[in-house]
């Protein structure tokens, strides 16, 4: 009679070790993907990067925090709309995307203090 040898684990479940370079590049490749529109990439940087993203944009409305998630789904659908063009050349990713939900995030206070300035004149 044979004896099955069971393994722990099957060698798929346990990937090589990622370098950090690595992740940078996969994540550069996926954001590359999203700024061409790819729903599965901009979904995908969605659920990883939104919460980052959307403390970005809190951080920058201040007191119009209730903002950010609009500021939020500007980015994704300047993706999703093909605007927002990432390039790895110039850098990676991650600073691109915090730097557009940055400039998003301005604009919408800007605007936001601009009505306020407005309502509040006599």
């Amino acid at each position: 009679m044979k004896t099955a040898t069971i393994r722990n684990t099957p060698p798929s479940c346990n990937p090589t070790p990622r370098t950090d370079a690595q992740l940078q590049d996969d994540l550069d490749a996926l954001a590359a993907r999203a700024s061409r529109g790819d729903r599965r990439a901009i979904g995908a940087i969605a659920i990883a990067f939104g919460p980052r993203l959307l403390e970005e944009a809190r951080a920058v409305l201040g007191d119009f925090e209730q903002e950010a998630e609009d500021a939020l789904q500007d980015f994704l659908f300047s993706l999703l709309e093909r605007r927002s063009r990432f390039t790895p050349a110039r850098g990676r990713a991650i600073p691109w995307m915090c730097g557009i939900v940055r400039a998003i995030a301005r604009k919408r206070r800007a605007d936001r203090e601009r009505d306020w300035a407005t309502e509040s004149r006599p």
